[in-house]
């Protein structure tokens, strides 16, 4: 899941506690989800923490934080 979706599936409640959570303003989340902006990796981490994983911090930086392929 993107934070484009995951945005969209919070009330005004919801965003002003995420943003609240990770230290910054639903403004700020409106920016980085429509891809004006990007977070620094501490915004990202504290965003994969706040989602539960649900939106990675390689999603928000892959320039940053490299996938890196699973062992089997």
């Amino acid at each position: 899941m993107n934070l484009d979706v995951y945005f969209k599936s919070l009330d005004i409640t919801g965003r002003e506690n995420m943003a609240a959570a990770c230290g910054t303003t639903v403004d700020y989340l409106v920016q980085l989800k429509g891809g004006h902006r990007k977070p620094s990796h501490t915004l990202a981490k504290k965003i994969e923490k706040y989602t539960k994983g649900k939106v990675t911090r390689s999603d928000l930086r892959p320039d940053i934080f490299e996938l890196t392929p699973s062992s089997t």
